[in-house]
Protein backbone atom coordinates (compact mmCIF):
# COMPACT_ATOMS: atom_id res chain seq x y z
CA UNK A 1 0.00 0.00 0.00
CA UNK A 2 1.46 3.48 -0.95
CA UNK A 3 1.43 6.18 1.17
CA UNK A 4 -0.83 9.04 0.46
CA UNK A 5 1.17 11.85 2.48
CA UNK A 6 2.49 14.31 0.21
CA UNK A 7 6.43 14.48 0.47
CA UNK A 8 8.12 17.33 2.30
CA UNK A 9 10.15 18.19 -0.88
CA UNK A 10 9.61 17.57 -4.58
CA UNK A 11 10.70 18.88 -7.63
CA UNK A 12 8.59 21.05 -8.18
CA UNK A 13 8.51 22.88 -4.47
CA UNK A 14 12.66 23.29 -5.66
CA UNK A 15 11.80 25.24 -8.96
CA UNK A 16 9.36 27.60 -7.29
CA UNK A 17 12.13 28.95 -5.57
CA UNK A 18 11.67 32.26 -7.47
CA UNK A 19 15.33 32.94 -5.65
CA UNK A 20 17.03 30.58 -7.15
CA UNK A 21 16.53 31.04 -10.93
CA UNK A 22 16.41 27.62 -12.00
CA UNK A 23 15.04 26.80 -15.14
CA UNK A 24 13.52 23.35 -16.14
CA UNK A 25 14.44 22.30 -19.59
CA UNK A 26 13.04 18.68 -19.62
CA UNK A 27 10.83 16.45 -17.53
CA UNK A 28 8.00 19.04 -16.74
CA UNK A 29 5.21 15.64 -16.04
CA UNK A 30 7.87 14.35 -13.71
CA UNK A 31 8.32 17.41 -11.52
CA UNK A 32 5.99 15.61 -8.97
CA UNK A 33 9.63 13.47 -7.79
CA UNK A 34 10.09 13.83 -4.40
CA UNK A 35 13.44 15.13 -3.42
CA UNK A 36 15.37 12.73 -0.12
CA UNK A 37 18.31 13.84 -0.52
CA UNK A 38 21.23 16.16 -2.58
CA UNK A 39 24.58 15.30 -4.08
CA UNK A 40 27.21 17.54 -5.56
CA UNK A 41 29.79 15.29 -7.96
CA UNK A 42 31.37 15.63 -11.53
CA UNK A 43 31.85 11.66 -11.57
CA UNK A 44 30.41 10.08 -14.83
CA UNK A 45 28.43 7.57 -12.75
CA UNK A 46 27.59 9.12 -8.97
CA UNK A 47 25.20 6.77 -8.16
CA UNK A 48 26.65 4.39 -6.32
CA UNK A 49 27.47 6.98 -3.82
CA UNK A 50 23.71 8.92 -4.09
CA UNK A 51 21.04 8.53 -1.51
CA UNK A 52 17.66 6.89 -3.48
CA UNK A 53 15.29 9.74 -4.80
CA UNK A 54 18.10 12.43 -5.09
CA UNK A 55 18.81 15.50 -7.00
CA UNK A 56 22.15 16.04 -8.69
CA UNK A 57 23.96 19.35 -9.01
CA UNK A 58 26.96 19.17 -11.41
CA UNK A 59 29.28 21.99 -12.88
CA UNK A 60 29.80 20.11 -16.12
CA UNK A 61 33.09 19.46 -15.97
CA UNK A 62 33.34 16.64 -18.30
CA UNK A 63 30.29 16.96 -19.77
CA UNK A 64 31.61 20.24 -22.02
CA UNK A 65 34.50 18.16 -23.70
CA UNK A 66 32.58 15.57 -24.35
CA UNK A 67 28.95 16.82 -24.45
CA UNK A 68 27.51 13.02 -25.19
CA UNK A 69 28.59 12.43 -21.77
CA UNK A 70 25.66 14.68 -20.28
CA UNK A 71 23.66 12.56 -22.52
CA UNK A 72 24.57 9.54 -20.39
CA UNK A 73 24.57 10.91 -17.68
CA UNK A 74 21.02 11.81 -17.26
CA UNK A 75 20.33 7.89 -18.93
CA UNK A 76 22.50 6.88 -15.45
CA UNK A 77 20.99 8.85 -13.29
CA UNK A 78 16.65 8.01 -14.78
CA UNK A 79 17.97 4.28 -14.63
CA UNK A 80 18.42 4.52 -10.99
CA UNK A 81 15.53 6.27 -10.03
CA UNK A 82 16.67 9.63 -9.20
CA UNK A 83 14.99 12.83 -9.00
CA UNK A 84 16.39 15.66 -11.13
CA UNK A 85 19.78 16.97 -12.33
CA UNK A 86 20.89 20.90 -12.07
CA UNK A 87 23.48 21.77 -13.74
CA UNK A 88 25.62 25.63 -13.39
CA UNK A 89 25.96 27.39 -16.36
CA UNK A 90 28.64 29.43 -17.54
CA UNK A 91 31.23 27.60 -15.25
CA UNK A 92 32.14 25.52 -18.22
CA UNK A 93 28.94 25.59 -20.18
CA UNK A 94 27.09 28.62 -21.38
CA UNK A 95 24.04 26.09 -22.69
CA UNK A 96 23.75 22.52 -22.20
CA UNK A 97 24.04 20.31 -25.17
CA UNK A 98 21.01 19.74 -27.33
CA UNK A 99 21.80 15.81 -27.21
CA UNK A 100 22.10 16.31 -23.46
CA UNK A 101 18.60 17.90 -23.45
CA UNK A 102 16.94 16.01 -26.11
CA UNK A 103 17.79 12.90 -23.95
CA UNK A 104 16.03 13.65 -20.82
CA UNK A 105 13.01 14.47 -22.40
CA UNK A 106 13.01 11.67 -24.55
CA UNK A 107 13.09 10.23 -21.00
CA UNK A 108 10.86 12.76 -19.21
CA UNK A 109 14.23 13.49 -16.46
CA UNK A 110 13.67 16.16 -15.07
CA UNK A 111 16.97 18.84 -15.83
CA UNK A 112 17.15 21.83 -14.82
CA UNK A 113 20.07 24.70 -14.95
CA UNK A 114 21.37 26.82 -11.90
CA UNK A 115 22.55 30.13 -12.54
CA UNK A 116 26.36 31.35 -11.96
CA UNK A 117 25.18 33.86 -9.29
CA UNK A 118 23.69 30.72 -7.12
CA UNK A 119 25.97 28.98 -4.84
CA UNK A 120 25.30 25.58 -5.09
CA UNK A 121 26.11 25.49 -0.67
CA UNK A 122 22.42 27.92 -1.41
CA UNK A 123 20.70 24.90 -2.53
CA UNK A 124 22.40 22.23 -0.63
CA UNK A 125 20.88 24.22 2.62
CA UNK A 126 16.71 24.69 1.42
CA UNK A 127 17.05 20.91 0.43
CA UNK A 128 18.28 20.11 4.06
CA UNK A 129 16.33 22.68 5.59
CA UNK A 130 13.11 21.47 3.99
CA UNK A 131 13.86 17.39 4.49
CA UNK A 132 14.62 17.81 8.57
CA UNK A 133 11.72 20.49 8.93
CA UNK A 134 8.95 17.79 8.52
CA UNK A 135 7.65 17.83 12.47
CA UNK A 136 9.03 21.46 12.57
CA UNK A 137 6.16 22.33 15.30
CA UNK A 138 7.09 19.39 17.42
CA UNK A 139 11.17 19.52 16.85
CA UNK A 140 11.46 23.36 16.96
CA UNK A 141 14.66 23.34 18.93
CA UNK A 142 16.48 20.95 17.16
CA UNK A 143 15.78 22.04 13.69
CA UNK A 144 18.05 25.23 15.00
CA UNK A 145 20.77 22.73 15.89
CA UNK A 146 20.72 21.14 12.31
CA UNK A 147 20.73 24.37 10.61
CA UNK A 148 23.92 25.22 13.11
CA UNK A 149 25.70 21.86 11.80
CA UNK A 150 24.67 22.54 8.36
CA UNK A 151 26.66 25.36 8.81
CA UNK A 152 29.79 23.44 9.67
CA UNK A 153 29.30 21.52 6.83
CA UNK A 154 28.54 24.02 4.15
CA UNK A 155 32.04 26.43 5.94
CA UNK A 156 33.49 22.96 5.10
CA UNK A 157 35.23 23.29 9.20
CA UNK A 158 35.85 19.36 9.52
CA UNK A 159 34.42 16.54 11.30
CA UNK A 160 36.06 17.76 14.81
CA UNK A 161 34.08 20.83 14.48
CA UNK A 162 31.71 19.45 14.30
CA UNK A 163 32.13 16.62 17.03
CA UNK A 164 32.92 19.40 19.16
CA UNK A 165 29.71 21.41 18.67
CA UNK A 166 27.52 18.37 18.97
CA UNK A 167 29.06 18.10 22.58
CA UNK A 168 27.79 21.40 23.52
CA UNK A 169 24.42 20.81 21.96
CA UNK A 170 23.98 17.26 23.53
CA UNK A 171 25.98 18.28 26.50
CA UNK A 172 27.15 14.87 26.53
CA UNK A 173 30.57 12.87 25.36
CA UNK A 174 30.50 12.30 21.79
CA UNK A 175 32.67 10.09 19.65
CA UNK A 176 33.44 9.01 15.71
CA UNK A 177 34.70 6.25 14.75
CA UNK A 178 35.94 4.82 11.56
CA UNK A 179 34.55 1.48 10.47
CA UNK A 180 37.46 -0.75 12.46
CA UNK A 181 37.17 1.42 15.56
CA UNK A 182 39.63 3.70 15.24
CA UNK A 183 38.72 7.16 16.92
CA UNK A 184 38.59 10.27 14.19
CA UNK A 185 37.26 12.68 16.65
CA UNK A 186 35.96 13.46 20.10
CA UNK A 187 35.13 15.81 22.87
CA UNK A 188 34.90 14.58 26.34
CA UNK A 189 31.68 16.20 28.07
CA UNK A 190 30.29 13.87 30.80
CA UNK A 191 31.25 11.26 31.20
CA UNK A 192 34.80 11.27 30.84
CA UNK A 193 35.93 8.18 29.06
CA UNK A 194 39.24 6.71 28.97
CA UNK A 195 40.65 5.06 25.79
CA UNK A 196 39.89 1.56 27.24
CA UNK A 197 36.46 2.07 27.87
CA UNK A 198 35.82 3.94 24.38
CA UNK A 199 37.04 0.53 22.99
CA UNK A 200 34.99 -1.00 24.80
CA UNK A 201 32.21 0.88 23.57
CA UNK A 202 33.00 0.44 20.14
CA UNK A 203 33.36 -3.53 20.87
CA UNK A 204 29.57 -3.34 22.59
CA UNK A 205 28.31 -1.82 19.36
CA UNK A 206 29.45 -4.09 16.97
CA UNK A 207 27.88 -6.81 19.35
CA UNK A 208 24.94 -4.95 19.33
CA UNK A 209 25.06 -4.72 15.56
CA UNK A 210 25.72 -8.18 14.87
CA UNK A 211 22.60 -8.68 16.56
CA UNK A 212 20.60 -6.60 14.04
CA UNK A 213 18.80 -4.66 16.43
CA UNK A 214 16.30 -2.20 15.26
CA UNK A 215 17.07 0.35 17.44
CA UNK A 216 20.55 1.97 16.71
CA UNK A 217 20.80 2.18 20.45
CA UNK A 218 22.64 -0.11 23.26
CA UNK A 219 23.68 0.00 27.10
CA UNK A 220 27.14 -0.91 28.45
CA UNK A 221 27.78 -1.16 31.51
CA UNK A 222 26.77 2.49 33.17
CA UNK A 223 26.21 4.00 30.04
CA UNK A 224 23.27 4.14 27.53
CA UNK A 225 24.69 4.94 23.86
CA UNK A 226 22.91 6.30 20.62
CA UNK A 227 24.75 5.50 17.67
CA UNK A 228 24.38 6.42 13.88
CA UNK A 229 26.19 4.80 10.75
CA UNK A 230 27.52 6.40 7.93
CA UNK A 231 26.89 3.46 5.47
CA UNK A 232 29.07 3.83 1.98
CA UNK A 233 28.61 0.65 -0.56
CA UNK A 234 27.22 -1.50 2.71
CA UNK A 235 29.85 -1.05 4.85
CA UNK A 236 29.58 1.55 8.05
CA UNK A 237 32.63 3.57 7.50
CA UNK A 238 31.77 6.06 9.95
CA UNK A 239 30.07 5.36 13.81
CA UNK A 240 28.79 8.25 15.62
CA UNK A 241 27.69 7.74 19.16
CA UNK A 242 26.86 10.14 21.71
CA UNK A 243 27.42 8.50 25.31
CA UNK A 244 25.02 9.50 28.74
CA UNK A 245 25.74 8.33 32.20
CA UNK A 246 23.04 7.42 34.95
CA UNK A 247 20.64 9.35 32.65
CA UNK A 248 18.20 8.45 29.73
CA UNK A 249 18.88 9.12 26.09
CA UNK A 250 16.94 12.46 24.99
CA UNK A 251 14.64 13.08 22.33
CA UNK A 252 16.67 15.70 20.68
CA UNK A 253 19.77 13.30 21.16
CA UNK A 254 18.26 11.00 18.63
CA UNK A 255 16.76 13.50 16.04
CA UNK A 256 20.13 15.54 15.80
CA UNK A 257 22.32 12.31 15.67
CA UNK A 258 20.04 11.53 12.65
CA UNK A 259 20.63 14.51 11.20
CA UNK A 260 24.32 14.42 11.67
CA UNK A 261 24.15 10.73 10.06
CA UNK A 262 23.16 12.31 7.24
CA UNK A 263 25.88 14.87 7.22
CA UNK A 264 28.86 12.48 7.92
CA UNK A 265 27.40 10.37 4.46
CA UNK A 266 27.31 13.31 2.41
CA UNK A 267 31.15 14.33 3.29
CA UNK A 268 32.29 11.07 3.57
CA UNK A 269 30.51 10.88 -0.18
CA UNK A 270 32.25 14.25 -1.08
CA UNK A 271 35.61 12.69 0.52
CA UNK A 272 35.61 10.27 -2.29
CA UNK A 273 34.41 11.93 -5.00
CA UNK A 274 37.46 14.04 -4.68
CA UNK A 275 39.68 11.47 -4.10
CA UNK A 276 38.19 9.71 -7.11
CA UNK A 277 38.90 13.02 -9.17
CA UNK A 278 42.22 12.80 -7.95
CA UNK A 279 42.84 9.33 -8.27
CA UNK A 280 41.80 9.64 -12.34
CA UNK A 281 43.66 12.67 -12.84
CA UNK A 282 46.97 11.20 -11.20
CA UNK A 283 46.22 7.91 -13.72
CA UNK A 284 45.76 10.40 -16.63
CA UNK A 285 48.74 12.44 -16.01
CA UNK A 286 51.01 9.33 -15.70
CA UNK A 287 49.48 7.86 -18.60
CA UNK A 288 50.80 11.18 -20.56
CA UNK A 289 53.97 11.08 -18.98
CA UNK A 290 54.48 6.99 -20.03
CA UNK A 291 53.22 7.62 -23.71
CA UNK A 292 54.50 10.89 -24.34
CA UNK A 293 51.49 13.10 -24.93
CA UNK A 294 52.11 16.58 -24.83
CA UNK A 295 54.52 18.98 -24.43
CA UNK A 296 57.62 19.12 -21.60
CA UNK A 297 56.38 22.21 -20.59
CA UNK A 298 52.92 21.12 -20.27
CA UNK A 299 53.73 18.02 -18.50
CA UNK A 300 56.19 19.02 -16.26
CA UNK A 301 53.54 22.15 -15.16
CA UNK A 302 51.28 19.23 -14.20
CA UNK A 303 53.70 17.24 -12.35
CA UNK A 304 53.82 20.43 -10.17
CA UNK A 305 50.53 19.94 -9.16
CA UNK A 306 51.04 16.90 -7.41
CA UNK A 307 54.15 17.83 -5.51
CA UNK A 308 56.87 16.72 -8.11
CA UNK A 309 59.89 18.56 -8.89
CA UNK A 310 60.85 18.07 -12.90
CA UNK A 311 64.37 19.08 -12.33
CA UNK A 312 64.99 16.33 -9.33
CA UNK A 313 65.66 12.66 -9.67
CA UNK A 314 62.43 10.23 -9.78
CA UNK A 315 62.31 6.15 -10.50
CA UNK A 316 59.59 3.96 -11.98
CA UNK A 317 58.62 1.14 -10.23
CA UNK A 318 57.26 -1.34 -11.52
CA UNK A 319 55.48 -4.03 -9.24
CA UNK A 320 54.11 -6.82 -11.03
CA UNK A 321 51.84 -9.69 -9.21
CA UNK A 322 54.07 -13.31 -10.15
CA UNK A 323 52.12 -15.71 -12.01
CA UNK A 324 48.49 -13.63 -11.71
CA UNK A 325 46.14 -15.32 -13.10
CA UNK A 326 47.04 -18.28 -11.63
CA UNK A 327 45.19 -16.32 -8.64
CA UNK A 328 41.72 -17.21 -9.78
CA UNK A 329 41.79 -20.29 -11.97
CA UNK A 330 39.51 -21.70 -9.28
CA UNK A 331 36.97 -19.38 -10.53
CA UNK A 332 34.90 -21.63 -13.02
CA UNK A 333 32.29 -18.87 -14.28
CA UNK A 334 33.98 -16.27 -16.26
CA UNK A 335 32.14 -13.21 -15.33
CA UNK A 336 32.68 -14.39 -11.79
CA UNK A 337 36.59 -14.62 -12.29
CA UNK A 338 36.55 -11.42 -14.61
CA UNK A 339 34.63 -9.55 -11.33
CA UNK A 340 37.20 -11.30 -8.66
CA UNK A 341 40.34 -9.76 -11.30
CA UNK A 342 39.17 -6.47 -11.27
CA UNK A 343 38.61 -6.32 -7.48
CA UNK A 344 41.98 -7.58 -6.88
CA UNK A 345 43.31 -4.92 -9.16
CA UNK A 346 41.84 -2.08 -7.04
CA UNK A 347 43.14 -3.40 -3.91
CA UNK A 348 46.49 -3.42 -5.63
CA UNK A 349 45.81 0.51 -6.67
CA UNK A 350 44.49 1.13 -3.49
CA UNK A 351 47.35 -0.52 -1.48
CA UNK A 352 49.82 1.44 -3.40
CA UNK A 353 48.38 4.80 -3.02
CA UNK A 354 48.00 4.21 0.99
CA UNK A 355 51.43 3.24 1.27
CA UNK A 356 52.65 6.34 -0.92
CA UNK A 357 50.36 8.66 0.77
CA UNK A 358 51.63 7.49 4.24
CA UNK A 359 55.56 7.86 3.32
CA UNK A 360 54.99 11.39 1.98
CA UNK A 361 56.22 11.23 -0.91
CA UNK A 362 55.27 12.78 -4.44
CA UNK A 363 54.18 10.46 -6.64
CA UNK A 364 52.03 9.14 -9.28
CA UNK A 365 50.65 5.65 -10.18
CA UNK A 366 48.66 3.83 -13.15
CA UNK A 367 47.37 0.20 -12.97
CA UNK A 368 49.43 -1.72 -16.58
CA UNK A 369 47.85 -4.36 -17.34
CA UNK A 370 48.50 -6.39 -14.52
CA UNK A 371 50.94 -4.36 -12.91
CA UNK A 372 50.74 -1.06 -11.14
CA UNK A 373 53.83 1.34 -12.09
CA UNK A 374 54.68 4.07 -9.81
CA UNK A 375 56.67 7.07 -10.33
CA UNK A 376 58.08 8.17 -7.13
CA UNK A 377 60.34 11.23 -6.45
CA UNK A 378 62.53 9.47 -3.31
CA UNK A 379 64.47 11.90 -0.49
CA UNK A 380 67.59 9.75 -1.70
CA UNK A 381 67.53 9.13 -5.22
CA UNK A 382 70.03 6.70 -4.50
CA UNK A 383 69.92 2.69 -4.65
CA UNK A 384 69.77 2.20 -1.13
CA UNK A 385 67.57 4.87 -0.43
CA UNK A 386 64.88 4.01 -2.49
CA UNK A 387 65.29 0.72 -2.15
CA UNK A 388 64.42 0.51 1.36
CA UNK A 389 60.63 2.20 0.48
CA UNK A 390 60.21 -0.03 -2.36
CA UNK A 391 61.12 -2.71 -0.42
CA UNK A 392 58.82 -2.04 2.53
CA UNK A 393 55.79 -1.35 -0.54
CA UNK A 394 56.26 -4.56 -1.54
CA UNK A 395 55.73 -5.94 1.63
CA UNK A 396 52.74 -4.11 2.78
CA UNK A 397 51.03 -5.53 -1.12
CA UNK A 398 51.66 -8.30 -0.26
CA UNK A 399 50.67 -8.73 2.93
CA UNK A 400 47.17 -6.75 1.46
CA UNK A 401 47.06 -9.44 -1.36
CA UNK A 402 48.10 -12.41 0.72
CA UNK A 403 48.71 -15.02 -0.67
CA UNK A 404 50.13 -13.25 -3.99
CA UNK A 405 53.73 -12.39 -4.28
CA UNK A 406 55.68 -9.59 -6.03
CA UNK A 407 58.15 -9.05 -8.15
CA UNK A 408 59.82 -5.71 -8.97
CA UNK A 409 62.08 -3.68 -11.80
CA UNK A 410 62.75 -0.47 -10.96
CA UNK A 411 64.32 2.56 -13.55
CA UNK A 412 67.07 4.64 -13.43
CA UNK A 413 67.24 8.00 -11.55
CA UNK A 414 65.50 10.40 -14.28
CA UNK A 415 64.27 14.04 -14.40
CA UNK A 416 62.32 15.71 -16.43
CA UNK A 417 59.23 14.55 -18.09
CA UNK A 418 60.40 13.26 -21.59
CA UNK A 419 62.04 10.78 -18.93
CA UNK A 420 59.08 9.25 -17.81
CA UNK A 421 58.37 6.83 -21.62
CA UNK A 422 62.23 5.89 -21.76
CA UNK A 423 62.25 4.61 -17.61
CA UNK A 424 58.97 2.98 -18.04
CA UNK A 425 60.83 0.50 -20.58
CA UNK A 426 63.52 0.29 -18.37
CA UNK A 427 61.46 -0.96 -15.31
CA UNK A 428 59.75 -3.08 -17.18
CA UNK A 429 63.14 -5.05 -18.32
CA UNK A 430 64.51 -4.78 -14.77
CA UNK A 431 61.10 -6.07 -14.15
CA UNK A 432 61.89 -9.33 -16.49
CA UNK A 433 65.23 -10.24 -14.86
CA UNK A 434 63.71 -9.75 -11.55
CA UNK A 435 60.91 -12.42 -12.87
CA UNK A 436 63.90 -14.90 -14.01
CA UNK A 437 65.93 -14.50 -10.69
CA UNK A 438 64.69 -17.46 -8.22
CA UNK A 439 66.49 -15.13 -4.96
CA UNK A 440 66.58 -11.54 -6.65
CA UNK A 441 63.24 -10.21 -6.42
CA UNK A 442 63.76 -6.40 -6.94
CA UNK A 443 65.90 -5.20 -9.98
CA UNK A 444 67.49 -1.77 -10.34
CA UNK A 445 67.98 -0.76 -13.67
CA UNK A 446 71.10 1.15 -13.36
CA UNK A 447 72.02 -2.14 -11.20
CA UNK A 448 71.75 -4.59 -14.52
CA UNK A 449 74.87 -5.22 -16.63
CA UNK A 450 75.83 -3.14 -19.06
CA UNK A 451 75.01 -5.72 -21.72
CA UNK A 452 71.48 -6.80 -21.48
CA UNK A 453 70.88 -2.79 -21.47
CA UNK A 454 72.56 -2.47 -24.92
CA UNK A 455 71.29 -5.36 -26.70
CA UNK A 456 69.03 -3.81 -28.59
CA UNK A 457 71.35 -1.68 -29.68
CA UNK A 458 73.70 -4.21 -30.83
CA UNK A 459 74.57 -5.16 -34.30
CA UNK A 460 73.33 -8.27 -36.28
CA UNK A 461 76.77 -9.78 -36.29
CA UNK A 462 76.78 -9.22 -32.57
CA UNK A 463 73.56 -10.42 -31.62
CA UNK A 464 74.14 -13.56 -33.58
CA UNK A 465 77.52 -14.11 -31.33
CA UNK A 466 75.58 -13.55 -27.97
CA UNK A 467 72.96 -16.11 -29.64
CA UNK A 468 75.55 -18.59 -30.15
CA UNK A 469 77.54 -18.70 -27.15
CA UNK A 470 74.86 -19.71 -25.29
CA UNK A 471 72.02 -21.62 -27.54
CA UNK A 472 74.37 -22.42 -30.64
CA UNK A 473 74.88 -25.79 -29.72
CA UNK A 474 70.70 -25.81 -28.62
CA UNK A 475 69.84 -24.45 -32.28
CA UNK A 476 72.44 -27.37 -33.73
CA UNK A 477 70.55 -30.03 -32.20
CA UNK A 478 67.22 -28.80 -33.27
CA UNK A 479 68.41 -28.91 -36.61
CA UNK A 480 70.07 -31.78 -37.34
CA UNK A 481 67.52 -34.02 -34.62
CA UNK A 482 64.18 -32.00 -36.37
CA UNK A 483 63.89 -31.44 -32.65
CA UNK A 484 62.01 -28.61 -30.87
CA UNK A 485 64.15 -27.95 -27.77
CA UNK A 486 64.58 -24.11 -28.54
CA UNK A 487 60.54 -23.62 -28.86
CA UNK A 488 60.35 -25.92 -25.06
CA UNK A 489 63.15 -23.70 -23.49
CA UNK A 490 61.11 -20.22 -24.05
CA UNK A 491 57.92 -21.59 -23.51
CA UNK A 492 59.22 -22.66 -20.23
CA UNK A 493 60.95 -19.12 -19.37
CA UNK A 494 57.89 -17.29 -20.41
CA UNK A 495 55.91 -19.06 -18.14
CA UNK A 496 57.92 -18.34 -15.40
CA UNK A 497 59.94 -21.84 -15.16
CA UNK A 498 56.25 -23.50 -13.69
CA UNK A 499 56.91 -27.07 -15.42
CA UNK A 500 52.29 -27.67 -14.93
CA UNK A 501 52.11 -24.43 -16.53
CA UNK A 502 54.26 -24.45 -19.56
CA UNK A 503 53.87 -28.26 -20.14
CA UNK A 504 50.24 -27.00 -20.66
CA UNK A 505 50.98 -24.71 -23.11
CA UNK A 506 52.91 -27.54 -25.12
CA UNK A 507 50.62 -30.31 -24.86
CA UNK A 508 53.18 -32.17 -23.39
CA UNK A 509 53.27 -34.34 -20.60
CA UNK A 510 55.16 -32.99 -17.63
CA UNK A 511 57.74 -35.79 -17.12
CA UNK A 512 58.57 -35.40 -21.20
CA UNK A 513 59.10 -31.69 -20.51
CA UNK A 514 61.31 -32.72 -17.52
CA UNK A 515 63.58 -35.16 -19.54
CA UNK A 516 63.77 -32.17 -22.25
CA UNK A 517 65.11 -29.69 -19.84
CA UNK A 518 67.48 -31.99 -18.53
CA UNK A 519 68.55 -32.63 -22.34
CA UNK A 520 68.49 -28.70 -22.86
CA UNK A 521 70.90 -28.29 -19.55
CA UNK A 522 73.42 -30.71 -20.63
CA UNK A 523 73.17 -29.37 -24.59
CA UNK A 524 73.96 -25.72 -23.13
CA UNK A 525 75.97 -26.10 -20.25
CA UNK A 526 74.00 -24.04 -17.62
CA UNK A 527 71.96 -24.43 -15.40
CA UNK A 528 68.25 -23.73 -15.76
CA UNK A 529 67.67 -22.94 -11.94
CA UNK A 530 70.81 -20.79 -11.36
CA UNK A 531 69.95 -16.76 -11.95
CA UNK A 532 72.93 -15.68 -13.60
CA UNK A 533 72.83 -18.77 -16.71
CA UNK A 534 69.18 -17.64 -16.96
CA UNK A 535 69.47 -14.29 -17.42
CA UNK A 536 72.44 -15.50 -20.44
CA UNK A 537 69.60 -17.82 -21.66
CA UNK A 538 67.17 -14.80 -21.54
CA UNK A 539 69.85 -12.52 -23.30
CA UNK A 540 70.25 -15.54 -25.91
CA UNK A 541 66.72 -15.75 -26.54
CA UNK A 542 65.90 -12.02 -27.14
CA UNK A 543 68.90 -11.57 -29.45
CA UNK A 544 67.11 -14.46 -31.72
CA UNK A 545 64.06 -12.05 -31.44
CA UNK A 546 65.80 -9.39 -32.72
CA UNK A 547 67.44 -11.20 -35.51
CA UNK A 548 64.42 -12.66 -36.20
CA UNK A 549 62.10 -9.83 -36.10
CA UNK A 550 59.45 -11.96 -35.17
CA UNK A 551 59.01 -12.32 -31.14
CA UNK A 552 59.05 -15.97 -30.29
CA UNK A 553 60.58 -17.35 -33.32
CA UNK A 554 64.17 -17.87 -33.02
Amino acid sequence: MHSTTRPALTVADLLAESDFGLQLLAGVRSTHRPIEGIHLSELEDPTPWMLPNSILLSAGVNIEPHPKAGARLVEVLSSADMSALGIALDHYLPVLPTIMVRRAKELDFPLFTVPMTVPFRRITAFVYNTLASKDMYRLRRSLSVQSHLLELLIEERGISDLVADLSRLLETTVLLFDGRGTILAETQGQPRLSSRIRAGLFDAYQWHRGRREPVAAFQSGGFRVSYREAILQGRPERVLMAVYANRPIPELAETTLSFAQKLLTLDRLRERDIASLQRRMRTGLMDDLVSGIGTERELAERMRQYGLDPHRPWRIAVYDVDGFTGHFEHHDRRGHREEQIQAFKGVFLDSADAFLEGQGLPYLTVLKGDSVAALIQFADPGQAGSERTLVALRERLEADLHPATMSVGVSAPATGASAAGPAFKQAREALTLAQQGASVRIRFFDQIHPQNRLLEAQSEEALSAIFAETLGRLAEYDASHRAQLIPTLRVYVEEDRSIARAARVLHMHRNTLTKRLARIEQLVGRSLTATDDLVAIDLSLKAAELLSGKEGRP
